[in-house]
């Protein structure tokens, strides 16, 4: 059955003339086989033949030898003689005839009339493929071997050119403190090793008379092989897979600066053969080989490899084609239902953060889509409009920034007769759902808003001229303009609406009932029951401009009673013991105002902040890195990766259930490496410390309940594209 097998790829030829001894013709033509680009052949082993001249080929690919007998003229150059090589048919015979040579001793009478380095040569090149064989076997049993080197035997040149010989071998120690170094590599490369050593210290020139095995390392052949035979090396095929797509640029850069060429190929299973052409001298080929297995050892000398089981598999081209385009330092391949990554430790765990987080927020737009679906308001919030109209001016800007959160449209319909407005968000894009979340921030603007409304009262003693003016003003439309509502009980009038409006409306109802009484010597008082209180900017000048316009009305905001009464917002009582808050100069009484900061620390009017706001953010770290990719949009700079690990408890009184326990959970984000992302880092550091990232609550993503959730301050969680 071998002999059979080994039919099928040999060939038997003739050499003419018949070479003399001592031209090493076996090695001349196993090198000229050998070489695709002289013969078209492959990877062989070579062999005398059972007559004077005769050598039989064996391929190792089929391939190999149908691509040699393709060929008509082959030659070969021994000794400045030009010898035609001649394809001899018979191979199968010539095959068991070997085999029946290297079996039976009674051809050791008709080998010992060639000259004894030829008879030496023979036999070593008849054993080449058993030592193949047994290489293989060894491989197995010995995957790394290592030996420890008396560097004081050897120069430090001498111990260099070894890594030419052996670019697999790893150099480790320290030979200046101890004189010893320890040289790591599979059985082969310790055996090459041992070899060239043991020639340097018995005197021998190891830069000559190398075997072709060793020239193919580096080694000048001085056998008359051309420049790319002797410059061929072996490698790793998957290192060599690794190195020539993750350092491109730096092969492109070594090829022009020596002006060579770089070529490949299968050697045997698992290893490739590297060598370089060009048309220029050998020793440019020579630096070229030397520099690339410098870059070569520097590239891969920390490289690991895991694989990643795939359940969908559907989309594992897409997701090799992310990581090899995000990563610079790692090959991503695709395997039977696997994902394969190779590289630094560290580009593999960056690799398989960025698959978990994909994996989260694509489960994150399954669900989103889902409650989108199921939620409530899907249809829209009908809400009153009249308070709608009152709390405007405020919530427009609010809408706007939903829309473009969200990325969704508003429309508004009226609802009832007038009496209430539909608000309705949809999505600008079908494929991405986030109008629930539209419209959940919505409600939270305007709860928070009209909690800032209040009312005013105002005491009235009318002339009947007055009392028709303010009828009319009433049934009119001009307070609506001023975003207040306006309703006259007896002899009071009640103003509704924001703070800052009331102040303008009041202004403007005194300024427009006293227009009519100018010519009266009198003026009819009015009383307002609510402290009065600063106008905004924007009310102010509104009314200002009223008043240019009306030269009589000078002063006449001094018709307010000098008895008017302050009344706290909070108890709508007198105010007692007066308390003014420094920043929004509002004002309470100091027990009221005192009691209201204990729960929260803002004005209960206008929302400004006082102190240090603390939140009930469960116990947590938070930790950063700098990658050095960038994020879309922010091509100079590299990239914050923002990790947040939360811990797990039970919950307390500031959260929904109290006593009820939530589970730890990991987030991460990403900012710009620049100077506005560090900026930002340095304040959700602050945010952090102040409990305000995080709370316990209901999750918007996912709708459960009782779970760690983001606290409103919003965190880029994807590098690309997403919500």
């Amino acid at each position: 059955a071998a002999a059979g097998i080994m039919a099928s790829s040999s060939l038997l030829v003739r050499l003419c003339p018949a070479p003399e001894a001592g031209e090493k013709a076996i090695l001349k033509l196993h090198s000229y086989f050998q070489s695709e680009k002289r013969s078209g052949g492959g990877e062989c082993d070579v062999g005398v033949g059972a007559e004077p001249g005769t050598y039989w080929v064996r391929f190792r690919q089929e391939r190999d030898k149908k691509s040699v007998e393709s060929r008509t003229d082959h030659v070969l150059k021994i000794g400045g003689r030009c010898l035609k090589i001649v394809i001899q048919p018979g191979d199968g015979e010539l095959s068991k005839s070997q085999f029946s040579e290297q079996a039976s001793p009674s051809h050791s009478a008709s080998s010992s009339s060639s000259p004894p380095l030829q008879r030496f040569e023979e036999q070593q090149a008849a054993r080449s493929h058993g030592d193949t064989a047994t290489e293989v076997i060894t491989k197995k049993i010995f995957l790394t071997v290592s030996a420890t080197l008396n560097t004081s035997m050897f120069t430090e040149q001498q111990r260099e050119k070894i890594t030419i010989i052996c670019p697999n071998l790893k150099r480790e120690g320290n030979p200046d403190i101890d004189g010893l170094e320890k040289l790591t590599g599979d059985f082969t490369d310790i055996e090459k090793a041992y070899d060239y050593f043991k020639d340097i210290l018995a005197g021998n020139d190891p830069n000559h008379d190398f075997s072709h095995s060793e020239s193919k390392n580096g080694l000048k052949d001085e056998n008359g092989l051309n420049t790319e035979e002797m410059y061929e090396f072996t490698v790793p095929s998957g290192l060599y897979e690794y190195f020539i797509h993750t350092c491109k640029e730096q092969i492109k850069e070594l090829c022009e600066r020596f002006g060579v060429c770089i070529r490949s190929k299968d050697h045997c299973s698992g290893i490739t053969l590297v060598w370089f052409t060009s048309a220029k001298s050998p020793a440019s080929i020579q630096k070229a080989n030397d520099d690339f297995i410098r870059t070569f050892q520097e590239n891969v000398k920390d490289l690991k490899q895991e694989t990643i089981s795939v359940t969908n598999t559907d989309t594992l081209k897409e997701t090799v084609m992310k990581l090899n385009a995000r990563f610079s330092k790692l090959l991503a391949k695709e395997a039977v239902n696997e994902l394969l990554l190779r590289g630094p430790v560290s580009e593999i765990l960056a690799a398989k953060n960025f698959l978990r987080e994909e994996d989260e927020n694509s489960q994150a737009e399954k669900n989103m889509k889902i409650s989108s679906e199921l939620y409530e308001y899907r249809n829209g919030i009908e809400v009153d409009a009249s308070v709608f109209k009152l709390l405007e001016t405020i919530l427009s800007k609010e809408i706007e920034d939903i829309k473009d959160k969200f990325n969704t449209v508003i429309e508004k319909r009226d609802s009832s007769y007038g009496q209430k407005m539909l608000i309705i968000f949809t999505p600008r894009i079908k494929t991405s759902d986030m109008s629930s979340h539209a419209t959940e921030s919505f409600i939270n603007a305007f709860q928070s808003a009209s909690a800032m409304l209040t009312e005013k009262l105002i005491n009235l003693k009318l002339s009947e001229g007055q009392k028709r003016r303010l009828n009319m003003l009433i049934n009119g439309k001009q307070l609506e303009d001023l975003h207040v509502k306006l309703k006259k009980e007896e002899d009071k009038l009640i103003l509704s609406g924001l703070p800052n409006h009331l102040n303008a409306a009041e202004k403007y109802i005194v300024n427009h009932l006293i227009e009519d009484s100018t010519q009266s010597k009198s003026r009819t008082p009015l009383s307002s029951d609510l402290n009065y209180q600063e106008a905004t900017g924007e009310s102010e000048k509104k009314y200002n401009g009223r008043q240019k316009n009306n030269p009589s009305s000078e002063g006449q905001s001094k018709a307010k009673t000098e008895d008017d009464k302050d009344m706290c917002p909070i108890c709508m009582e007198t105010i007692s013991n007066k308390e003014i808050l420094r920043k929004c100069n509002h004002a309470f009484c100091k027990s009221c105002i005192d009691e209201a900061m204990t729960y929260r620390q803002t004005c209960p009017i206008c929302n400004t902040v006082y102190g240090l706001m603390k939140g009930d953010q469960p116990e947590g770290t938070m930790s950063t890195r700098k990658l050095s990719s960038a994020l879309p949009g922010y091509p100079g700079c590299g990239t914050i990766e923002i990790t947040y690990t939360m811990h797990g408890g039970v919950q307390t009184s500031n959260h929904p259930n109290p006593g009820k326990p939530y589970y730890p959970t990991s987030r991460t984000a990403y900012l710009p490496d620049n100077k506005e992302g560090q900026e930002i880092l340095q304040l959700l550091r602050r945010a952090f410390n102040q409990k305000l990232i995080f709370t316990v609550g209901q999750s918007r993503t996912t709708g459960a309940k009782g779970v760690i959730t983001w606290n409103d301050i919003h965190h880029k969680t994807s590098r690309t594209g997403g919500p």
